[in-house]
């Protein structure tokens, strides 16, 4: 199905945001991305969480909005180093073009509206969140449409706004949602870079994850990734090659219930991690998780136990547990 005609790119972009952009390094999307979000909408999520993401200085901040125009400017002067990422949940527009409510060419361009957004906010990549109203029977006509609506929404973004990013977040056990379109988003010639799989690991109701929960979840979630890619339904980029031929698989982990040592010794080990979300979907441990991955960034130390455990004085043994978190702990504090 041909796209229809888009509103044309931007001619510009606020001086505020062309100033930040100017401080972009080659990737600058690496490290602690953390995730601004409230039900109540982004803009009491920020008057909430502006205090500890001021004080964190996070190198990239999700806002988690369809209104993304509400926050930017506070962010980008109280941080003026973030880099801002777009997430919307997208299951809306699902249902409305599954069920015929809305044409697929309607449901593209309200998603395209979406990326604009983001560019005008100065937005280094949007990530689309798709999750139980994607999933459809294999072969009907709703399956049909979605599948059209995503084809036609990654190909129109990708040739209006090629600067861009496009992410994707959803289930970390692929094999376990086989209904929902993963060929669509992830598949041979998708425009998608990156797929956060939302790797929780907290038991629910309430209750604190045991320590190793997390370690467990990702390599369970790792495995069934390699399914869906076996599968046909996601192809993977070859990292010994220059080019980005698939999607690679980074992890997008909760912010509560989950010990803060756990959640940085798995961070440390990616390039790139999301966290969900400040500060309604936080506790203690998941702020403090958040406020020692933003320091060590900071630091340089980005990936590299063995030299920040030099630098706050405890055995270089590689291993990041219980004495060098709170030996981190007090380095991040400061004097």
């Amino acid at each position: 199905m041909s796209p229809a005609p888009c509103p044309a790119p931007l001619d510009g972009a606020a001086d505020t945001v062309a100033a930040h952009l100017a401080l972009a390094p080659a990737d600058p999307l690496r490290g602690p991305i953390v995730t601004l979000w409230d039900s109540d909408g982004v803009l009491p999520a920020w008057h909430e969480a502006s205090g500890d993401l001021i004080r964190w200085q996070p190198p990239v901040v999700q806002l988690h909005t369809w209104e993304p125009g509400r926050v930017d400017d506070l962010i980008l002067t109280a941080i003026p180093r973030a880099h801002l990422v777009l997430g919307c949940g997208v299951d809306g527009v699902a249902r409305r073009v599954a069920l015929g409510e809305w044409p697929v060419d309607r449901g593209r361009r309200q998603l395209v509206a979406l990326a604009r957004r983001a560019v005008e906010v100065g937005a280094r990549a949007i990530c689309w969140n798709a999750e139980a109203s994607w999933k459809r029977p294999p072969g009907s006509e709703e399956a049909r449409r979605l599948a059209a609506v995503i084809a036609d929404t990654l190909a129109s973004v990708a040739s209006l706004y090629p600067q861009l990013r496009q992410w994707h977040t959803s289930y970390d056990h692929p094999h376990y949602h086989s209904t929902y379109p993963w060929r669509a988003w992830l598949g041979a010639g998708s425009p998608i870079e990156v797929s956060l799989p939302q790797v929780y690991a907290a038991p629910g109701g309430g209750m604190m994850a045991h320590r190793g929960a997390l370690e467990a979840r990702e390599a369970r979630a790792l495995s069934s990734w390699d399914t869906a890619i076996r599968r046909g339904w996601i192809t993977p980029d070859d990292p010994t090659t220059p080019l980005r031929e698939g999607v690679v698989w980074r992890p997008y982990y909760q912010l509560h219930h989950v010990t803060a040592v756990d959640t940085v010794a798995s961070a440390l080990a990616q390039p790139v991690v999301s966290l969900w979300a400040m500060r309604s979907r936080s506790d203690a441990a998941g702020r403090e998780a958040a406020e020692v991955l933003c320091a060590v960034w900071r630091a340089g130390l980005w990936g590299d136990v063995r030299a920040l455990q030099r630098a706050v004085g405890v055995a270089d043994d590689g291993d990041y547990g219980p004495i060098t978190h709170a030996a981190v702990l007090r380095w991040a504090a400061g004097p």
